[in-house]
């Protein structure tokens, strides 16, 4: 059974496309994943910027998850590890966030 890492949206980082390629070590992946969310994201990804540890791991974190997810940062300003505990559960952004996510599994 593979180890669950839950970020505060509620995503599974163990099955993430990123996490996957940072533990495997694969450049290809990393490629893949660039080209993959250049086009979902509107921003230039390269492949250096494909390396998470997962999102409350305390270890490297990808460029998306460092300074493009409105959601962790909104999760510790409101001194909740899951966004399910919040009071505000489900916000705007968090629903911005499954839509988006949404349109990367297609």
């Amino acid at each position: 059974m593979s180890e669950k890492r839950i970020a505060p949206c509620g995503i599974d980082c163990s099955i993430c496309d990123m996490y996957v390629a940072t533990k495997t070590n694969s450049d290809q992946m990393r490629q893949e994943i660039a080209e993959k969310w250049t086009k979902l994201f509107h921003y230039n990804f390269q492949k250096d910027d494909i390396n998470c540890d997962g999102c409350l791991s305390g270890g490297k974190l990808g460029m998306y998850c460092q300074t493009m997810c409105e959601i962790k940062p909104c999760a510790i300003g409101r001194g909740v590890t899951n966004c399910e505990d919040c009071s505000d559960y489900e916000c705007d952004k968090l629903k911005k966030n499954r839509k988006e996510s949404e349109s990367y599994v297609q």
